[in-house]
């Protein structure tokens, strides 16, 4: 039985030298983590991608745009509480941060079980065994249910077997 010829493609059109220069150039400061300055350039492109009706490059400018917006935001979008608002931070491994905010939340909330937990993840992500260790007892006696997130934190993987943690360990 004869395959069916499927039909070509059109090929995506080919991007202007001067164009290309400038993607190159806004992915080279993606590569450099310049996101601000690559931002720009990329929403540059997008007119231009448009008038061409290069579809993928389309789509690239808008994922870069993307990911540059999300390096470059300050804070993150909806975070409404103390307690997103240090998640984001030790995710983004800015545990001097998060221990800042932390520090005035919990002042305001010192019964705040979540809040304590979230000031050991960021001393064990510091590697300060004794203080992580000293704020997680403190969450626990808050809320012992945190016990068993802190079993599924991996960043208490590094401070976990030392001394302070062998009484939590135990439990």
């Amino acid at each position: 039985m004869p395959k069916a010829k499927l039909p070509k493609a059109a090929p995506a059109p080919i991007l202007p030298k001067a164009l290309d220069s400038q993607l190159t150039k806004a992915l080279g400061l993606v590569g450099t983590k310049h996101y601000a300055e690559a931002m720009e350039i990329f929403k540059a492109l997008v007119g231009p991608a448009k008038e061409a009706g290069n579809i993928p490059l389309q789509r690239t400018l808008h994922n870069y745009l993307l990911v540059c917006e999300h390096k470059t935001a300050k804070t993150p979008k909806g975070a409404a509480s103390p307690e997103g608002e240090a998640q984001w931070l030790l995710n983004k491994k800015d545990s001097t941060g998060a221990l800042a905010m932390l520090e005035k939340s919990i002042k305001t909330a010192p019964t705040s079980g979540i809040l304590q937990f979230l000031k050991a993840t960021a001393h064990a992500q510091l590697g300060d065994a004794e203080a992580s260790a000293e704020a997680l007892n403190r969450s626990l006696l808050l809320n012992g249910d945190l016990l068993h997130l802190y079993r599924l934190e991996t960043d208490f993987d590094t401070v976990r077997n030392m001394a302070p943690f062998a009484a939590i360990e135990r439990s």
